[in-house]
């Protein structure tokens, strides 16, 4: 009955699949109702960035009132689709719910889609659920959910624009194209090359370039969120690199919150080489590409690429296909769930996605206008890894519940980093990251009145990042310039700023 089931409705073997794979790693956060992701790296700013861009003007938008104040800040959304998709979910959901419902929806829209995909280029039952296992599936796109990075799990995008050229429908290729780049510039950029390599065969799919101008309103508005962005530095972009060294698997105990990876296993190469040796030679153009070194990244629009690891989705795609002719020729879509299993067992990156705390402390509630929180953001050269990057929680998360603006600029990967931050130094220089040491903690004259000139009337005072003896001390330093405090909790205190001189 089963086998009969299979047979007439082959949607159901990839349906199972993408539920298995879209929801059985996450369960186990889902279960303690977290948020999808480690809290270290990029989860916050990425759940932050779908609140802020409800906050913000029209649907693309290129600045923030929330960050920088008074003036504000550049603001541009990494994933637009992701904004605009949970623009409605929000007040339904809640943020941590629609966060949640949105990296749920990329995974098994993305197995699904590449399985379509694999189908619209001629790929049988067989090959189709192993083309959609090694995409769809990838310890790579895995990753992206693992670390929280908001524009990376939205594989569908590309794979639909996949489907269509397949499909010889290039004209619906290019808003499918413009909606890939909305979800993710580097996916965009992916799309773009494989359009390019698949050129000589099917010419017409240069016509799904036409998607780039549909874009164009979206690529305007991160040129004017960052104007002065300009070209990397060579060696940052060759640290951000497809790594070729192999690393310890994932599943390993240890901590490992970062899932940059390309990693392929054993299997879908195998297949792929077995089945069209030609089409699996050709992913060596984007994985050479990925590797972030070579002259052709002096070359306009691949000069500003940070992160070149990312084009590494171009790669799969091809191998994913190529792969789909060797599991048809030997009638094995039984492989698809080892290529599974090889992936989470294996790959660099944790098997189960893991999941952050979603919840604010109540102190939070008492915030009712623009906060200093202490301490700060600190930026560092892009390439690096940012220590303060876990302070995201109550600088950027916290916001979404007390929706005070702020007057730090954070670093968002080394961009937008430019701020008049003189009236913030004598704080600045109370952070560990910054002055190590035992500085004194003392505030010159006119610091508050600076403060509360520009607007700011509260400040909050963490203690796990300062230290208890600095946190002490700078509590200590903000009462005797006259801050009084309005309550505390065992992790932070909140200070009111004095309104007299």
């Amino acid at each position: 009955m089963g086998e009969d089931l299979f047979r007439r409705t082959p949607i159901v073997a990839p349906l199972i699949l993408a539920l298995a794979w879209g929801i059985g790693p996450a369960l186990p956060a889902l279960l303690r109702g977290a948020l999808l992701g480690h809290p270290w790296t990029d989860l916050y700013p990425s759940v932050w960035s779908l609140w802020a861009a409800t906050r913000a003007d029209g649907l693309l938008p290129s600045h923030t009132d929330l960050l920088g104040f008074p003036q504000g800040m550049g603001l541009a959304l990494s994933s637009p689709l992701k904004a605009l998709l949970a623009r409605p979910l929000i007040p339904l959901l809640g943020l941590p719910g629609t966060w949640n419902l949105l990296v749920l929806a990329a995974r098994v829209g993305t197995v699904l889609a590449a399985w379509g995909a694999a189908r619209a280029w001629g790929a049988g039952r067989a090959g189709a659920l192993v083309a959609a296992a090694v995409y769809g599936c990838s310890p790579f796109f895995h990753g992206y959910a693992v670390e929280g990075i908001a524009e990376g799990t939205d594989g569908w995008t590309l794979a639909l624009w996949a489907w269509a050229v397949g499909r010889d429908r290039n004209l619906l290729a290019a808003p499918l194209l413009t909606l890939t780049l909305l979800s993710s510039w580097y996916l965009g950029a992916a799309a773009m090359l494989l359009a390019l390599l698949c050129a000589p065969w099917r010419p017409r799919a240069l016509l799904s370039l036409l998607g780039v101008g549909l874009a164009l309103p979206a690529l305007l508005a991160f040129h004017q969120a960052f104007p002065g962005l300009a070209p990397l530095d060579p060696a940052v972009r060759a640290a951000m690199g497809a790594p070729l060294l192999p690393r310890a698997p994932g599943i390993l105990p240890g901590l490992n919150p970062f899932a940059l990876t390309t990693w392929v296993g054993l299997l879908a190469p195998a297949l792929a080489l077995a089945g069209r040796r030609r089409l699996a030679m050709l992913a060596l153009v984007p994985f050479v590409l990925s590797l972030g070194h070579g002259p052709w990244y002096a070359l306009p629009g691949l000069e500003l690429l940070r992160f070149p690891y990312r084009l590494h989705a171009a790669t799969l795609a091809i191998l994913a296909l190529a792969a789909a002719a060797g599991a048809d020729r030997w009638r094995a879509g039984w492989l698809a769930p080892l290529v599974v299993l090889e992936g989470l067992l294996l790959s660099p990156v944790e098997p189960l996605i893991p999941g952050a705390d979603a919840a604010a402390p109540a102190l939070y509630d008492q915030v009712n206008g623009p906060l200093l929180e202490i301490p700060g953001p600190v930026a560092v050269p892009p390439g690096r890894i940012n220590l303060s990057r876990p302070r995201a929680r109550y600088l950027l998360y916290f916001q979404t519940h007390h929706g005070q603006p702020s007057p730090w600029v954070p670093d968002f990967n080394g961009v937008g980093v430019a701020q008049d931050s003189a009236w913030l130094a004598p704080f600045t220089g109370w952070d560990p990251l910054v002055r190590p040491g035992a500085p004194p903690l003392d505030l010159p004259a006119g610091a508050l009145g600076e403060l509360r000139s520009r607007g700011v009337g509260q400040i909050m005072v963490e203690k796990e990042p300062l230290g208890g003896d600095r946190y002490r001390d700078a509590v200590t330093a903000l009462i005797a310039s006259g801050c009084v405090v309005q309550d505390r909790d065992p992790s932070r205190t909140l200070l009111r700023v004095p309104q007299g001189p």
